[in-house]
């Protein structure tokens, strides 16, 4: 068992439980395990490893549960999320299992004729992709959002828990990443958030610098295609602003110094006047007559 404890409270938004009560029904209906013991001060706590059991959830539970169309978990269960665009990985064919994988919780009944699901991994996997808040709580924004490569509407969890998180450091920042205090998953910011971060008018003119280079390319790909970035790498090409303008202001690096202590520049291999140097030394003349 992990030394990791978490209340009545941390449980209800792990597990995606609107109230008290909704809570307080799972635990008597077998939909939450049992604590797996009572603090000092009589409060019950549950341990990481206890939260994957309980009776899990059917696709059906699944689309009740996020308030979307019952076809919406079929494809979260086992088909691609969305057609593979230019600059899009391809498309992940297990979304909820790969998210199962991330949080280490088996999924022994995923492969069935059946599947059901953790309520964990499911509520997991709704944080990650944006349909619900660090607290387990659906996103009124996105409802009947409907099909479509939308975006959320905040920063999503990533299921992927950092190990160490008191040690965890950014490695060209050297500053502790920025960690949900509940699951230890780092932040992923889509487009309109890393638009925002960087100070972007709007999200077009992120987008083209994004084709040109002049942002950073995306960390990864999410369950359902669409690129995000981490914090630390955001903040980190920001803090480098001044330098990349002041290195395209400075143009080309000589390839060297004459005598005199003059800057030179080495012609291209494949140019007119590298292949006939005769010809450069005419123009040369030409130029100076």
């Amino acid at each position: 068992m992990s030394d990791d404890r978490y209340d009545a409270q941390q449980v209800r938004q792990l597990l995606g439980y609107q109230s008290k009560k909704a809570f307080e029904q799972g635990l008597d209906n077998g939909e939450v395990a049992q604590p797996d013991g009572y603090g000092e001060d009589q409060e019950p706590f549950w341990f990481p490893e206890s939260l994957n059991g309980g009776v899990p959830l059917s696709l059906g539970d699944i689309a009740q549960l996020a308030g979307v169309d019952r076809s919406a978990p079929q494809k979260w269960h086992r088909s691609p999320t969305g057609k593979a665009a230019r600059g899009y990985e391809k498309a992940t064919p297990h979304p909820m299992k790969t998210v199962a994988a991330a949080m280490g919780v088996p999924v022994p009944e995923a492969d069935e004729a059946h599947p059901r699901y953790p309520r964990r991994v499911v509520v997991g996997f709704l944080k990650a992709i944006g349909y619900m808040d660090a607290r387990g709580r659906l996103v009124k924004e996105i409802q009947n959002k409907g099909p479509g490569r939308w975006v959320p509407v905040n920063p999503t969890i990533d299921p992927h828990p950092v190990k160490n998180p008191d040690e965890a450091v950014d490695s060209k920042t050297n500053k502790p990443l920025a960690l949900d205090p509940l699951t230890k998953g780092r932040y992923r910011h889509y487009v309109p958030h890393a638009r925002e971060v960087l100070g972007y008018q709007t999200v077009s003119a992120f987008n083209a610098a994004l084709s040109k280079g002049r942002a950073p390319k995306a960390d990864a790909y999410d369950e359902l295609q669409r690129p995000f970035w981490f914090l630390e790498t955001l903040e980190w090409h920001k803090a480098e602003a001044q330098e990349r303008k002041e290195k395209r202001l400075a143009g080309r690096e000589p390839d060297g110094y004459t005598e005199d202590g003059k800057p030179y520049y080495l012609l291209p291999e494949d140019s007119y006047y590298a292949k006939n140097p005769g010809a450069a030394s005419e123009a040369r003349q030409e130029a100076s007559e």
